[in-house]
């Protein structure tokens, strides 16, 4: 039996979920640590899943990538209840190369790149503001700026980077709540592999 890979399995079962039309497919949860230990999670795009790790897309400006930076800390969850698959996913950090990210911006759509803009050209992202309708102005000068998506410049803040996996842990859900649920760990050779107790 050969050495076994959990990214792959990842990968395959995206693909088993996005066939199925599961609302999470292209989703995550990300939890990182405050200076005083505060867990905090949020849900974000999952871009890229395979052998670099898992992509993300993230401002500079937000509270979400000065703790990932700051602790070095993060779990990442993923949740595909059509095919009954969660992945809990801890590791290092590494960043996505300059192409990959452009190529990312390419794809978002106006209001996404607005909102990019105005993380960095009015206020970062999370910061506290008097009113929405405060945010609403500020969208709708970023409007008349940009008139067009292509006009809208990726701004310097935007940044992608891997959580590169050194441990995942697989739940494979089961009607009889016998769930199947194993540790895997990076290693020198490959991934070890454990049995967990449902």
């Amino acid at each position: 039996m050969g050495i076994v890979n959990p990214i792959e399995e990842i990968v395959d079962e995206r693909e088993r979920a996005r066939l199925q039309r599961d609302p999470n497919v292209d989703l995550c949860f990300l939890a990182t640590v405050s200076r005083d230990g505060q867990p905090m999670v949020r849900t974000l795009v999952l871009r890229d899943v395979g052998d670099r790790g898992f992509g993300l897309l993230l401002s500079t400006t937000s509270i979400k990538w000065q703790q990932i930076h700051q602790s070095q800390r993060y779990e990442l969850l993923i949740l595909w209840l059509t095919v009954m698959r969660q992945y809990r996913i801890q590791g290092d950090l590494a960043p996505m190369n300059e192409a990959l990210v452009e190529s990312y911006w390419n794809e978002k759509n106006y209001g996404s790149r607005l909102l990019e803009c105005y993380y960095t050209e009015l206020e970062a992202q999370s910061a506290p503001i008097p009113s929405r309708e405060h945010l609403l102005k500020g969208i709708r000068a970023l409007r008349e700026k940009y008139p067009e998506t292509g006009m809208a410049p990726r701004p310097e803040a935007l940044r992608g980077i891997y959580l590169v996996p050194q441990r995942i842990e697989a739940w494979h859900g089961s009607e009889d709540r016998l769930h199947d649920r194993r540790l895997y760990t990076k290693t020198a050779e490959g991934w070890s592999e454990q049995v967990l107790v449902p």
